[in-house]
C-alpha cells in the first residue's frame, strides 16, 4: 500500500520561498517521481528548515557557496523523505543522497563540530515531522490521524537515527582523511595568510608550492547551474588553467574553498596593461563558471590584499549578475559604496527619485544619463559610447533630468554620479 494523500501536499502560495539550489535535472526526475506538488512542498519546506537550521547553529552558513550547498542538502534529504514515505520502502533509507554527503563532507573539511552537525540534523528532522504533522491533519481522513501519525513519526524517526549515524561516520571519514593530506596543510598556510598571521615565506612557498614572495593576481571563481556533464571541481580547475594561460602568467594556486567555489592566485604578468580584456577575450573558460579579479598585490600581504579585492568583486558581480569576469578596478567604486547595501539603496532613492523605479524605460534613461555624465557631458562620445544618435542621447538625458529631484539637479554632481552608477548595480 502506498500513501496516496502524500501526492497531494502543494507549497503554500502566501509563503513564498527561495529558489531550489538543487539542479534543474535532479528536480525534474524527482517531480516524475512525486509529482509536482509535492516537489513544491518539498522545496518551500527545506526553505523553512534550512532558515531554522541556520538561525540555531549559524556554523553552517559561511558564505554564499556554503550556503547552496547545505541547501542542496537539506532539498535532497526532504525529497529523500518523501520518497520513502510515498513508496513505504524501508529499505531505501540506508544511503545519504550525494549532495547530504557533500555537504558533510565540506563541515568536515571547515572544521565545524560534528555536534554541530548532528544538532542541524536533529533540527531539520524536527521540522520535517513538523510539516508532515500539519499534512496529515489536512489531508488524512480524521478517523485515521494517529494511526498515520503513529506510522509517520516512527518511520522519521528511524530515518533520522539512520541519517544521523551515516551523517557522523561519513564526517569522521572525511575529517580524518582530512587531517593527514597535504590539502589540510596548504588549507592552514592559506588560512594564515588570510588572517594576516605570521608566515614565514620559505615554508609557506615550499608547502603550496608556489612562490609568495612575487607579485600576485588572485581570483575567486564559481560556478552556476549550468547544464554540463563536467563536475564543478572539472569545470573550475579548467577556468583556471585557461585564465592563467590567457594572462600570460607561470605556476597557479588553486584551493577548493566550497563544492562550487575556489580560490586561485597567479603571478601578475609584466604588463597588466589592458589585463582584463586580455582575460575575457582569450580565457577558455567552462560553461557556468564566473571569474572575479583582484587587485595586483605583492609579497604575502600582497596575497591576502588581492584574495579581498577579488572576494568584493565577487559580490558585486552577485549584486548585478552579468558579464562572467568581473574586475575589482572596474567595481571597487560599487564594492566600497554598497558595503552597506541598504544604505546604498537609500542613497540611490534619495538620489534618482522617480528615476530609480523600475522599467526597461527606466534603465535606458539612468544608463544613458551615466554614460553622458561620464564623457564629461559630451554628447558625441556618449552617443559612440551608446551606438545611438546624439538626438537620441539629447532627448533621454533631458526627460531623465525632469525625473530627477529638485535638490539632486541643483547639488552635486559626484553625489548623483555615485548614485547612478549604484542603480546600475542595484536596480539594474
Amino acid at each position: 500500500m502506498t500513501r496516496q494523500w502524500l501526492r497531494q501536499l502543494t507549497p503554500d502560495q502566501d509563503h513564498p520561498h527561495h529558489e531550489p539550489a538543487l539542479s534543474p535535472a535532479t528536480l525534474t526526475a524527482m517531480t516524475a517521481v512525486l509529482g509536482p506538488g509535492p516537489v513544491g512542498w518539498a522545496m518551500q519546506t527545506a526553505d523553512a528548515m534550512a532558515a531554522e537550521v541556520l538561525e540555531q547553529v549559524p556554523e553552517h552558513g559561511g558564505g554564499p557557496a556554503a550556503l547552496a550547498t547545505l541547501r542542496r542538502c537539506i532539498e535532497s534529504t526532504v525529497l529523500a523523505a518523501l520518497r520513502l514515505l510515498l513508496t513505504e520502502a524501508a529499505g531505501e533509507g540506508g544511503t545519504l543522497p550525494d549532495e547530504a554527503l557533500e555537504s558533510c563532507r565540506e563541515f568536515a573539511r571547515r572544521g565545524v563540530g560534528l555536534d554541530r552537525v548532528l544538532r542541524g540534523v536533529r533540527l531539520g528532522h524536527a521540522r520535517l515531522t513538523q510539516e508532515l504533522t500539519s499534512a496529515v491533519e489536512r489531508y488524512v481522513p480524521a478517523g485515521e490521524h494517529l494511526a498515520e501519525l503513529r506510522r509517520i513519526t516512527e518511520e522519521l524517526f528511524t530515518h533520522a537515527d539512520t541519517h544521523a549515524s551515516l551523517m557522523a561516520e561519513s564526517y569522521i571519514a572525511e575529517r580524518d582523511r582530512w587531517r593527514g593530506s597535504d590539502e589540510a596543510a596548504r588549507r592552514q598556510t592559506i588560512d594564515d595568510l588570510l588572517a594576516a598571521r605570521p608566515v614565514e615565506p620559505e615554508t609557506a612557498t615550499r608547502r603550496l608550492r608556489y612562490d609568495v614572495t612575487r607579485t600576485h593576481l588572485a581570483a575567486v571563481l564559481w560556478c552556476d547551474d549550468a547544464v554540463d556533464p563536467l563536475p564543478a571541481a572539472e569545470r573550475l580547475q579548467h577556468t583556471a588553467t585557461a585564465l592563467a594561460r590567457a594572462v600570460g602568467t607561470g605556476p597557479l594556486l588553486m584551493i577548493p574553498a566550497a563544492g562550487t567555489l575556489a580560490w586561485l592566485w597567479l603571478h601578475a604578468p609584466d604588463d597588466l596593461a589592458g589585463l582584463p580584456d586580455r582575460a575575457r577575450s582569450r580565457t577558455d573558460r567552462a560553461p557556468g563558471v564566473h571569474v572575479a579579479l583582484g587587485p595586483p598585490a605583492h609579497g604575502t600581504a600582497g596575497m591576502r590584499r588581492s584574495h579581498y579585492g577579488a572576494r568584493e568583486a565577487q559580490r558585486v558581480a552577485r549584486l548585478a549578475p552579468g558579464d562572467w569576469l568581473t574586475d575589482y578596478r572596474e567595481a571597487r567604486l560599487v564594492a566600497l559604496a554598497t558595503a552597506d547595501p541598504e544604505h546604498a539603496r537609500w542613497f540611490v532613492h534619495d538620489l534618482l527619485g522617480p528615476l530609480a523605479s523600475d522599467g526597461a524605460r527606466l534603465r535606458e534613461l539612468r544608463e544613458t544619463l551615466r554614460v553622458y555624465l561620464a564623457e564629461g557631458r559630451s554628447l558625441r562620445a556618449a552617443a559612440g559610447a551608446l551606438h545611438v544618435a546624439r538626438n537620441t542621447v539629447t532627448y533621454r538625458v533631458k526627460r531623465a533630468e525632469e525625473l530627477l529631484p529638485t535638490a539632486t539637479t541643483t547639488g552635486s554632481t559626484l553625489e548623483l554620479r555615485l548614485a547612478l552608477e549604484l542603480a546600475r548595480a542595484l536596480l539594474g
